[in-house]
């Protein structure tokens, strides 16, 4: 098990800090000449490293630097998302080779929306030429509650699945290995790993768009709860007399603030002639869509304005519940809501401000992801990222078995 420790510490500190020298990665990690060679050559052995050159010294022979091999091996990131299912291939850098966005399938089954993925992954080994063998795994990121243990998708609301077994289909599917996670976790590990929650402790990732959810990283380690349901913010209830939910409860954020929320609200004042700018964008009310919204805010439509202002407010009411239980230090705000800009953050920064304990905002910061639409592959491929780095998986179980066999 140190051993196994050790090896991931100085892949972290390589990914981290690197081009690093031996001398280097001993002050740092407090390990021995002989332990840091050690372990560099076991990584050296699964083409984890590669020497990057010398460092010129004052005295003594020029010590060679190693650095992370961030394209030895890539990962698949998949999102299945409330309308699309988005794909991408992408190093242990972050860097994104290739990607494929579609739309869902009409017929939206397991089946139909695994053989969707397929083609679309079909479709990125063509263009990159890589092979199953290069790559480590999948990720998939699901809207919903999911098992991340079992690779089960308990209840993805859109989709009107229950308990599909959606990781071992994609593994018969696509013969790689497959994790899978709620997609606002997977947000919450793409901004651990490659975002401003890097060096953050506890933070809280709430993304809006089509559903409202949640990732809680709490002491770097993500917060699930005890059937996996932690994170549904958008079932909150944030007014009493609100409309109805999908969920069967009133009131709940998600049937006041979510996209689909707001576009149905839209559409109702449209066809009973309140004043606005977006019938004249749309055409017709039957043509209206939520970029709409977002284009009339932009011109200061004041129909437009108050609704984003509205669920502004009422997001900052939810987020504040969040902060008032687990005491963040960071709350990043993600997904479409964002292109509503002041008009959707300054109320809900706000609220927060107003809903919240004073001592749980007197350090709090929050504001949006700077990661933008790349956290939603980015998080399916930190599954595996996180399990390279800093999980219990010994290196050579991650990477000796990475193709499912027929």
């Amino acid at each position: 098990m140190m051993r196994q420790f050790n090896q991931k510490l100085i892949l972290r500190v390589l990914k981290d800090h690197g081009p690093l020298s031996k001398t280097q990665l001993s002050h740092i990690t407090q390990l021995t000449i002989p332990a840091i060679s050690d372990i560099l050559e076991e990584l050296s052995y699964y083409n984890l490293i590669e020497d990057y050159g010398q460092t010129p010294i004052k005295r003594g022979r020029f010590p060679i630097l190693q650095k992370l091999n961030a394209d030895a091996y890539k990962i698949v990131g998949i999102t299945i998302e409330s309308e699309t299912i988005e794909t991408a291939i992408v190093n242990l850098n972050g860097d994104i080779f290739e990607s494929v966005t579609v739309p869902l399938p009409t017929l939206k089954t397991p089946e139909s929306v695994v053989n969707e993925v397929y083609r679309s992954v079909h479709i990125m080994f063509e263009r990159s030429n890589l092979s199953r063998g290069d790559l480590i795994g999948a990720g998939l990121g699901m809207h919903g509650i999911v098992d991340p243990v079992k690779g089960i998708s308990i209840y993805p609301p859109h989709l009107n699945w229950g308990n599909v077994p959606i990781a071992k289909l994609l593994e018969d599917k696509l013969k790689l290995p497959v994790k899978v996670d709620n997609d606002c976790n997977t947000k919450a590990l793409a901004e651990r790993w490659f975002g401003e929650g890097k060096d953050v402790e506890s933070f809280i990732i709430v993304n809006i768009d089509y559903g409202i959810g949640a990732g809680i990283m709490l002491r770097d380690q993500l917060f699930y709860g005890g059937n996996y349901g932690a994170g549904q913010i958008g079932h909150t209830v944030v007014k009493d007399d609100g409309p109805l939910c999908s969920c069967g409860n009133y009131g709940c954020l998600e049937a006041i603030a979510s996209e689909p929320a707001l576009l149905k609200e839209v559409v109702i004042k449209v066809k009973k002639g309140f004043p606005t700018k977006i019938l004249e964008l749309a055409g017709s009310p039957e043509n209206i869509s939520i970029e709409h919204l977002y284009e009339a805010a932009k011109l200061n439509d004041r129909m437009a304005v108050q609704l984003l202002e509205s669920a502004g407010r009422f997001s900052g009411i939810a987020i504040s519940t969040l902060v008032n239980l687990f005491n963040p230090q960071r709350v990043f705000i993600t997904g479409g809501i964002l292109k509503g800009g002041k008009h959707v953050l300054t109320p809900l920064y706000e609220s927060v401000k107003q809903h919240s304990l004073k001592p749980n905002i007197k350090d709090l910061n929050v504001t949006p992801s700077k990661l933008g639409e790349a956290a939603n592959v980015l998080g399916a491929t930190t599954l595996w990222i996180n399990e390279l780095f800093s999980g219990n998986t010994p290196l050579e179980k991650v990477l000796d078995k990475r193709v499912v066999q027929d």
